[in-house]
């Protein structure tokens, strides 16, 4: 080895040396150096590749790191390559430990068993023994050492969640292997360990006392990271080391003589070519000469490495990165480019930056307090930890632990599938002004400021003590013990050194940034990618992905590798991980699972599946509905024929067959908790110009992911469902008044079997929502406001913060042409942003009151207080609010505030039935605006709200409502069903007709309506432009706790409600009302509200578009 010297020689030729740098020496790097040192020979048909190795410590191995400790006086100092590693030193009192790599095996560890074979690395058994222990032992403490380590503390008998992790950890070893069987695209294999055990049923003992334990010591990760971990990923760790499994466990190795053994060969054998004290800092990329020929791939670029000084190290063919992924980001981001346009690809270093470590300080001691309590319960892993903070909801660790909800009752409070987040807030600044900003869905949060050790560090809810003698099988006396971020610090006095090391953390976002690495910038330009990182973060993940790089650019499989076959006959270059996800579905498959599945699957699922196909036959008359299913049939339904406007077929990816069994047992609602459960996605369209113009604008991003799908086919989907439903009403049985008439039972004609989970949904629906005034309004309003502000201002706009239809500028699209005859328009071309969109609405409302200066407004319903600041701020209103949501107020008054409006603005938290009986109150307001309130009230109590307006109203005000209604036709069919939005997402809401609104208004007050708008198109706009903003901040939505189910059910709320408008089958009006008489409304009556301005050319509307 030597010291920093420049790896002087030329770019390769026909008959040069290939020349490769390897930016980093750990064993990622020494494994890729070691195949394209040995393995690539002239003279047996591969070209010579002449390597580099650059390593910026002043000793090669990186995690294989071996120390020489002195018992006596606690000392400790590296080992240097080549000195004695023999346990039995001169002195006595001397013993060498790894700290980094301990161990391996050869079922799960292959290539690394074989490169240690090739190296005459000798191994030696270890114990792989783990423990548990919380709250200093005195909650739960037990080991996998023996009976007496199980019962280590004999009170955990009584504890009867004990009991409970010993039956779920049978059950999740038996049945987590059944994720790896899933297609690759299911949702559900992208959820998260934490969302994983919550829709499993799992119980608090599983993950406090075993998986959220073992799992923090395995990644060196914070209960944070490991609730936010990939649930497949996990598992198939699991399954691919044998960990699903009581028995038949393999057996560990640790290196005889310690990871030095390997270093040390491989640096004799690199000699010169290793550089350490060698930081690669910057890089020249510059062009070939054109007869240069790569026979390992398309590279027409070489590349010249600087170290400390400007210090060139010479010029190189490949160079690969076998350094921490930040590290070749910020290498490459000061890459500089000559005489060539080709820079380095934004979106490379896009992913380079999604690949997140984790920095862990690491004690090397022999204080045995970071151990368990008692010494039956000492293992190998010990995993010592706080109770409180181990649990699968993802929020535990936000804010002080007296304000923590126990979660039960958040399930309660929130609206179906918002628990995960409910009432979850950004932690700083920072985070609050990413909700602000545009973005394109890239990107993490993270925090800097985390300390990574204490009781109030990274790892405050558990860490992990090696017990070295164990592992390493040491001969001295005197126990020595590895800690990573122990929540106190050993005895200082008893450490022999403390240092910092840096571990992959396996999120989400970094498995899509590896995925796009690997299949889109491997290679590319001869630059490569590798490490631990590229696997599950372990010696064998970094070993493996060293040589499949070195392979992939010798062309020479390992010397181990070169007899085996792929299934189709290809040559093996490395060995692949073992796959025993099969296998271990198998082990645990027996006779009576077997039946059990028979009996309560496959066949509900024959049964509703056959009814779910005759009924979707004769309801998709009309266009083309697919359904693709697993085992690779396509169901298809209509006669493929246009739906408005929409002649592509809509196709579903069905999961899961069970999806059948919840359409056929709850219908349409089957429908919405299907999608939410992940049992079906529906595809995108092969081209975006195939979706109709109005569902997919120009330079619109696409949303589609494998959680959610195609939100726009969500939308096509509805919109499908609308056109054949409003099909099929034509000549259906009326009532004597003339309206369509169903219940509960009759609602899913056609599908006989779900009327009785229809009639039993609607049940629950009667007997839970209660929208009275003793507090039924109060428990829906919170289910749904009061989810999180930040996450509403991920998707409002920013100004008005405005949770209701905007008012774009749009005009009508120019009618067709068929046959000569003009069609109708095909729906309205809008203009604008959310915001100036949001504007003009504020200005209608306040258009339509003829609210003038200095009068007295009363905000019904008053949200973030938007309507309200603008009121006050253009009019100077004295505006009073009044709403049922806290979390709205306390934002709103928080912005009011911060325009300094308090002495025009003041708002409270109390029922309008309430406000209306206060004598204070009566004929207290000049005008009374309500703004998609009146979905909340209930048909039942529509007279009471406007008894409480007419209570409240000077005798010539004015009362604007904005309201969604449902149309007439349906409306009695209506009341008596439940559906997706009066269940899920706005608890016991209605959306009332017209005529429900003005028989109430004549019944209950002397208030007529004067004036009528209707925005419903600008709604569905106003919904899509939503969703848009909400998928592209995901990264900050899954920030506040979100998971997978309520990505899914927030999408399928905004689409269903987008169709709805769309397809003007729902209605938003904005409606006038006053008492007979009132002069203050004669401006409606103008020549500019009454009538309409003639429709515009296809010319004149694209030069308006072009304005």
């Amino acid at each position: 080895m030597c010291k920093p010297t420049a790896a002087t020689g030329a770019a390769s030729s026909h008959t040069a040396p290939k020349r490769v740098a390897v930016i980093g020496g750990g064993v990622t790097g020494l494994a890729a150096a070691w195949h394209l040192h040995t393995q690539s020979k002239q003279g047996q048909g591969y070209n010579e590749v002449e390597v580099h190795v650059f390593e910026a410590a002043d000793r090669l191995g990186g995690h294989a790191h071996t120390l020489r400790l002195n018992t006596e006086n606690f000392s400790c100092r590296d080992l240097a390559e080549g000195e004695d590693t023999a346990n039995k030193a001169k002195n006595n009192n001397e013993v060498d430990i790894d700290c980094g790599f301990m161990v391996y095996n050869p079922s799960n560890y292959p290539n690394m068993t074989e490169w240690f074979s090739a190296l005459s690395v000798e191994p030696e058994p270890s114990d792989m023994s783990l423990s548990i222990s919380l709250d200093g032992g005195n909650t739960v403490e037990w080991s996998s050492t023996s009976l007496s380590g199980l019962l280590a503390n004999p009170a955990q008998l009584l504890d009867s969640k004990f009991y409970s992790f010993f039956k779920d950890m049978i059950h999740f070893h038996s049945h987590a292997g059944n994720l790896l069987l899933l297609p690759e695209n299911d949702p559900k294999r992208q959820v998260t360990m934490g969302e994983y055990l919550r829709n499993e049923g799992y119980g608090e003992g599983l993950a406090s006392y075993y998986l959220v334990p073992m799992m923090a010591a395995l990644w060196s990760a914070s209960v944070e990271d490991v609730m936010k971990f990939p649930a497949v990923s996990l598992v198939e760790f699991m399954c691919n080391h044998r960990m699903l499994q009581l028995f038949d466990r393999p057996l560990w190795n640790t290196p005889a003589g310690r990871s030095i053994q390997y270093v040390h060969k491989m640096a004799t054998l690199l000699a010169k070519n290793a550089h350490t004290s060698t930081p690669i800092l910057a890089m020249n990329k510059k062009p070939k000469g054109p007869s240069i020929v790569d026979s390992a791939g398309d590279n027409s670029f070489v590349y010249e490495l600087f170290t400390t000084d400007n210090t060139s190290m010479g010029t190189f063919d490949h160079v690969v990165f076998a350094c921490h992924p930040p590290v070749a980001n910020d290498i490459l981001s000061k890459c500089n480019i000559i005489n060539s346009s080709e820079t380095i690809d934004a979106k490379l270093l896009a992913n380079l930056r999604k690949i997140q470590y984790g920095d862990n300080v690491v004690y090397i001691h022999s204080d045995p307090k970071l151990m368990p309590k008692r010494k039956s319960a000492w293992a190998s892993w010990n995993c010592m930890g706080k109770s409180r903070y181990l649990t699968t909801h993802l929020r535990q660790v936000s804010g002080n632990d007296s304000a923590e909800k126990n979660e039960k009752a958040i399930k309660r409070e929130a609206m179906e599938g918002a628990a995960s987040g409910f009432g979850a807030r950004l932690d700083n600044q920072d985070e609050e002004k990413e909700v602000m900003e545009d973005d394109n869905g890239g990107g993490v949060v993270t925090d800097d400021t985390q300390k990574l050790e204490g009781e109030h560090g990274r790892m405050r809810a558990v860490y992990v003590t090696y017990h070295i003698n164990r592992l390493q099988n040491l001969t001295t006396s005197r126990d020595i013990f590895v800690s990573l971020n122990p929540h106190q610090r050993p005895d200082s006095e008893l450490v022999y050194r403390r240092q910092i090391m840096s571990h992959p953390q396996f999120t989400r976002e970094t498995l899509a940034g590896r995925k796009a690495i690997k299949e889109e910038f491997q290679g590319k330009n001869g630059l490569w990618f590798c490490g631990a990182w590229m696997g599950y973060g372990f010696h064998e993940d970094g070993c493996r992905s060293g040589f499949e790089v070195a392979t992939a650019i010798n062309g020479v499989p390992l010397p181990w590798a070169a007899q085996k076959k792929e299934k189709d006959d290809a040559a093996v270059m490395v060995l692949p991980p073992p796959d025993l996800a099969q296998f271990t579905h198998q082990q645990n498959n027996g006779f009576f699972r077997r039946l059990k599945h028979f009996l309560s699957y496959r066949i509900p699922v024959a049964i509703c599946k056959a009814f779910v196909t005759s009924f979707l036959k004769g309801a998709i008359t009309k266009g083309e509905l697919r359904l693709r299913l697993n085992d690779g049939t396509t169901l298809s339904f209509g006669d493929k024929s246009e739906v408005g406007g929409d002649d592509q077929p809509v196709t579903a990816r069905i999961f899961d067959d069970w999806f059948f069994v919840k359409v056929a047992t709850e219908y349409d609602l089957g429908l919405a908790r299907s999608y939410m459960a992940g049992q079906f996605v529906v595809e995108p369209l092969e081209k975006r110009e195939k979706y109709h113009w109005s569902l997919c604008p120009a330079g619109s991003r696409d949303e589609t992911n494998d959680v959610i799908g195609d939100p726009i086919g969500l939308t096509r989907l509805f919109l499908l469902f609308v056109g054949n439903r409003d099909l099929a009403s034509i000549g259906a049985r009326r009532s004597a008044k003339q309206h369509t008439y169903a219940n509960a039972l009759q609602n899913a004609s056609g599908l006989a079997i779900s009327k009785m989970g229809s009639f039993l949904n609607y049940l629950r629906f009667k007997i839970t929502m209660d929208n009275s005034e003793r507090g039924g309004s109060l428990k829906n309003i919170h289910a749904h406001y009061d989810i999180s502000n930040d996450l509403f201002r991920t998707f409002l706009d920013k100004e008005t913060l405005m949770y209701s239809s905007a008012i774009y500028d749009a005009v009508a699209a120019p009618p067709a042409l068929t046959n000569g005859v003009p069609q109708p328009s095909a729906g309205l071309v809008f203009k604008g942003s959310l915001e100036e969109a949001q504007w003009r609405k504020l200005d209608t409302l306040l258009d339509r009151a003829q609210i003038q200066p200095g009068q007295s407004m009363l905000d019904i319903g008053f949200g973030w207080g938007g309507l309200s600041l603008h009121a006050a701020r253009k009019y100077g209103c004295r505006v009073h609010g009044i709403t049922l949501s806290v979390e709205q107020k306390a934002l709103a008054e928080t912005r009011v505030e911060k325009e300094g409006l308090g002495h025009l603005i003041t708002f409270e938290v109390i029922d309008y039935r309430t406000f209306a009986r206060k004598k204070e109150n009566q004929g207290r307001f000049d005008r009374v605006i309500s703004c998609e309130m009146i979905e909340a009230v209930g048909h039942e109590h529509l007279g009471e709200f406007f008894w409480a307006v007419e209570q409240v109203l000077k005798y010539d005000g004015v009362l604007v409502m904005e309201a969604i209604t449902t149309p007439e036709a349906r409306y009695e069919t209506y009341l008596r069903t439940t559906d997706f939005i009066n269940t899920i997402i706005f608890p016991g809401s209605l959306c009332p007709s017209l005529h429900a609104l003005v028989d109430a208004s004549y019944k209950w007050s002397t208030l007529t309506l004067e004036h009528i708008d209707n925005i419903g198109l600008h709604y569905a706009e106003t919904l899509a432009e939503w969703r848009r903003r909400f998928n592209a901040k995901e990264s900050v939505v899954r920030k506040l706790g979100f998971d997978d189910v309520f990505m899914r059910v927030w999408n399928y709320y905004l689409t269903y409600c987008e169709a709805g408008f769309r397809s003007q089958t729902e209605n938003c009006l904005i409606l006038v009302f006053s008492r007979p008489g009132n002069r203050a409304l004669v401006p409606l009556t103008e020549t500019r509200s009454v009538t309409q301005l003639k429709s515009l050319t296809k010319e004149e509307v694209n030069a308006w578009l072009e304005g």
